[in-house]
């Protein structure tokens, strides 16, 4: 396993290493890349692998072929949107991919299989299902202002204070037992997800688990698996810098059926692919994708 600040010359070195031996085994070599987002820090490690393995990737391939200030598409969000400098950063710029190597890069599963969401997955009875809707949108996203995201998050807090008195408001900045932040969610029409160090993470599984509508950031740039992410069915966009937050949550809110149709179908979507069928076609399909099983 390399971390994330290996230099790049020792990371393709090692990996070329690791996969000459294997390839002498008569192996296919794949890298699963961990990552939270969807750009590639080492290039020269997908020269030397056969397949390249993402948690998401983008939905436009041609976004693979840009360069990138800092690490990520969101470092370069944040630096051209709120002015932070990565520069002096362990990686100060993600390079552009070649279209063989973009080739190279297949689609895998992300962290919405972890065990963390598979167990609330079968913790969440029923009963608390019909828990009592106390509170129409929540959201805990402060973080401190010398965190890179917190350009991305302050908005979302900021446009949460500004629903106060249109509608019942939860953003706290403490922090909470895990029980009593599923509570929170539970008692939640919407949650409000937004984007940290990658655009996914566990809340926006959580949410769903608990009966609550996800609210966030416009996903289309992002392809992944299981896909949460259907506009309108699973859950709901908003622009990046929440400027329409209010009208998106005002008419889901006043809205019964559309709000419990959103609601049911995303948690079956993810109930769906938490299943042990799901996992198999979806290794499966990754497997065909790199030429490890006949497709």
């Amino acid at each position: 396993k390399l971390a994330f600040d290996t230099p790049a010359d020792k990371a393709a070195a090692l990996a070329q290493t690791l996969f000459d031996a294997a390839r002498a085994a008569g192996a296919k070599c794949l890298v699963f890349d961990g990552d939270d987002d969807q750009c590639v820090i080492w290039p020269q490690v997908i020269d030397a692998c056969d397949t390249y393995i993402k948690k998401h990737q983008f939905s436009d391939l041609k976004a693979y072929k840009r360069s990138y200030h800092g690490k990520t598409n969101l470092t370069d969000y944040a630096h051209q949107t709120f002015g932070v400098d990565f520069s002096a950063n362990i990686i100060s710029e993600t390079a552009p991919l070649n279209d063989d190597q973009i080739a190279k890069i297949v689609l895998g599963w992300n962290i919405g299989l972890d065990d963390k969401i598979y167990d609330l997955s079968r913790d969440i009875s029923a009963e608390s299902l019909c828990k009592p809707k106390t509170i129409d949108i929540s959201c805990r996203a402060s973080v401190t202002p010398d965190n890179w995201i917190y350009g991305m998050r302050n908005g979302a807090v900021e446009a949460m204070r500004a629903l106060e008195g249109k509608m019942r408001v939860h953003a706290p900045n403490n922090r909470v037992p895990q029980q009593e932040y599923y509570n929170e969610m539970l008692s939640s029409w919407l949650t409000l997800s937004p984007f940290g160090y990658g655009e996914l993470c566990w809340r926006d599984f959580e949410a769903i688990l608990c009966g609550s509508i996800l609210v966030k950031p416009d996903m289309s740039h992002v392809v992944t698996y299981p896909d949460i992410f259907i506009p309108g069915e699973t859950y709901l966009p908003v622009a990046w810098d929440y400027s329409n937050l209010e009208e998106v949550c005002t008419g889901v809110l006043q809205n019964a059926e559309q709000r419990d149709q959103i609601r049911r179908t995303a948690r079956e979507t993810l109930l769906k692919g938490l299943t042990a069928q799901s996992f198999i076609a979806r290794l499966e399909n990754t497997m065909k994708a790199a030429a490890v099983l006949d497709a």
